[in-house]
């Protein structure tokens, strides 16, 4: 087992799918593995910011404000807790920012988030 929590897109209609399970073989033409961004151009609107506030670990996409439009926005944004993921879809129009009630130390935490133009952005 390898590789579990990477996220493919299809080629063809632009899907997003998560790779839960499996080996490395098996993945078919039609789907292209995600690689992650964590800097370099369009960081300050993309690479996740985590902060906590009591109880609740804040999401928020870049330090700069990211465009929520029609054709282009965050379609959603994760947590990373060790083997747990949390996750909020997002559509146009919505902030792109996320609020999950988690207890782990916010140095143990990773967030990713997916833009629909510059694709998948790490913390």
């Amino acid at each position: 087992m390898a590789n579990e929590g990477l996220l493919l897109k299809c080629k063809l209609c632009g899907s997003i799918m998560e790779k839960v399970f499996g080996s490395e073989t098996g993945q078919s033409d039609d789907f292209e593995l995600l690689e992650i961004k964590h800097d370099g151009e369009g960081a300050a609107k993309h690479v996740p910011i985590i902060k906590r506030d009591g109880d609740n670990v804040i999401i928020k996409v870049g330090e700069i404000t990211h465009p929520s439009e029609n054709e282009h926005y965050i379609g959603f944004i994760e947590l990373l807790d060790g083997d747990t993921t949390y996750r909020k879809n997002l559509k146009p129009g919505e902030e792109p920012e996320a609020v999950f009630k988690v207890d782990t130390e916010i140095n143990k935490l990773k967030a990713r988030e997916y833009c629909t133009v510059h694709g998948l952005w790490e913390s």
